[in-house]
């Protein structure tokens, strides 16, 4: 476990034991309130535990956005380091044509569609979740634009590769103390793969099978 991830582990232990805190606290005021003064109610009780309440939800709203809500910000150098990669697609042989992307679809419940390439020695298989095929003139499509890419590099690969690669974007969060709060430090913020194929014919599409 990364060590900065601790940081977040014992938020989460101090929110446990201020928790356990509150109901004691309250418990004790309450129980001294009736014993000493004789009364039920009091404005003075009520507010300390209406700012007690309070104060433990924001702190366990703060917890819950920077672990599980708070976005990724690709452009935030000094939150996530981003690296490129690129491989080479392998053609493959099929009944009807060669292609480069094998691309099957989901089981119907939801739209998604899963993309099988391959590399050197080496077969993959994403959803469309994380990645996307690029056919047309421009390599970068609508879906992989909300990512950052070097727009020079990947034109540079249509050229050496004849518009036969995939490039894969790949954000780590970096150790600091908002993403060890968060119990991010060291881990994977996202990632996405462009599958670059000179046109759609290099697609080899398997249809959702009749279940009748």
């Amino acid at each position: 476990m990364n060590l900065w991830n601790s940081i977040g582990l014992i938020a989460w232990v101090v929110l446990l034991a201020y928790l356990i805190f509150i109901i004691i606290n309250i418990r004790q005021r309450h129980l001294k309130m009736v014993v000493q003064e004789h009364k039920t109610r009091s404005l003075k009780t009520t507010l300390i535990d209406i700012a007690e309440v309070i104060v433990l939800f924001v702190a366990v709203w703060g917890m819950v956005w920077v672990t599980w809500l708070r976005p990724v910000d690709f452009t935030d150098k000094s939150s996530v380091t981003i690296k490129h990669s690129y491989n080479n697609l392998v053609l493959k042989t099929g009944d009807t044509h060669s292609y480069f992307v094998s691309v099957r679809s989901g089981n119907g419940k939801h739209p998604i569609r899963y993309y099988t390439y391959w590399t050197e020695g080496a077969r993959y298989q994403i959803s469309s979740l994380n990645a996307t095929i690029a056919d047309g003139v421009d390599p970068l499509t609508m879906s992989a634009s909300a990512y950052p890419w070097s727009k020079k590099t990947l034109t540079k690969m249509d050229k050496i590769t004849e518009k036969a690669y995939v490039a894969t974007m790949t954000a780590t969060y970096k150790d600091t103390f908002l993403n060890g709060l968060g119990m991010h430090a060291g881990k994977t913020a996202d990632h996405f793969s462009l599958i670059r194929i000179p046109n759609e014919t290099f697609v080899q599409v398997n249809p959702v099978e009749d279940q009748d």
